[in-house]
């Protein structure tokens, strides 16, 4: 199945990477590494993650996955032909910030 990412999304995941390589640039390849894995799996198996948690009708049918070296979180919408990944972000900030840009 496709994947398919909201700009907001790809701007979490270079921000991300960009902090990591800062740190060192094999540990901003190895969260874009992670990452890239996790949602191969998510392709392959979109249902297969709980429900995201978002209440309402904005945040129906959003699921949720962790990865597991790194607190990021991947806040995504399984679709007919696609996946799309409304957002990548850090699990210990701002939680639930990803449902106000549902509305927006």
């Amino acid at each position: 199945m496709k994947i398919v990412y909201l700009t907001v999304a790809r701007e979490e995941i270079r921000e991300a990477a960009e902090y990591y390589a800062a740190i060192s640039p094999e540990l901003g390849n190895a969260f874009k590494r992670e990452l890239r894995q996790l949602l191969r799996r998510v392709s392959a198996m979109p249902l297969a993650w709980p429900p995201g948690g978002a209440s309402g009708a904005s945040g129906a049918g959003l699921r949720k996955c962790l990865l597991s070296r790194f607190p990021y979180m991947v806040i995504y919408a399984p679709l007919p032909d696609e996946v799309l990944v409304l957002a990548v972000g850090h699990q210990h900030r701002q939680p639930g910030y990803w449902r106000d840009c549902l509305v927006k």
